[in-house]
């Protein structure tokens, strides 16, 4: 395949291609060849992949810090919850002795 044919790879292939070249003995002319990419595509991919692994590690920590947030927030939601409820009750109860 010609490589002026604009050949599309999925994430997942250019991945693996970046991954060859990082991991193989192979060099990476060697990898861009085998796998009809140009050198600059090649380290385009890379620096988009390190890139999008450090997002996910820093969005992996969000996600979990965010979940203790969420927690402790539901349980602040279902502890007004009672207090609304307890003073609700309580209002009842003091109509009632206005009222009879």
């Amino acid at each position: 395949m010609d490589r002026n044919q604009g050949r599309r790879l999925s994430a997942e292939e250019k991945l693996r291609v970046v991954v060859e070249g990082r991991q193989s003995g192979a060099t990476i002319s060697e990898v861009c060849r085998r796998h009809q990419v140009d050198h600059a595509q090649f380290y385009r991919w890379e620096r988009l992949a390190r890139q999008g692994s450090l997002e996910a590690l820093r969005n992996g920590a969000r996600k979990a810090k965010n979940g203790k947030r969420e927690e402790w927030l539901m349980s602040e939601v279902n502890r007004m919850r009672a207090v609304v409820a307890e003073l609700i009750a309580e209002n009842l109860t003091l109509k009632r002795g206005v009222l009879v």
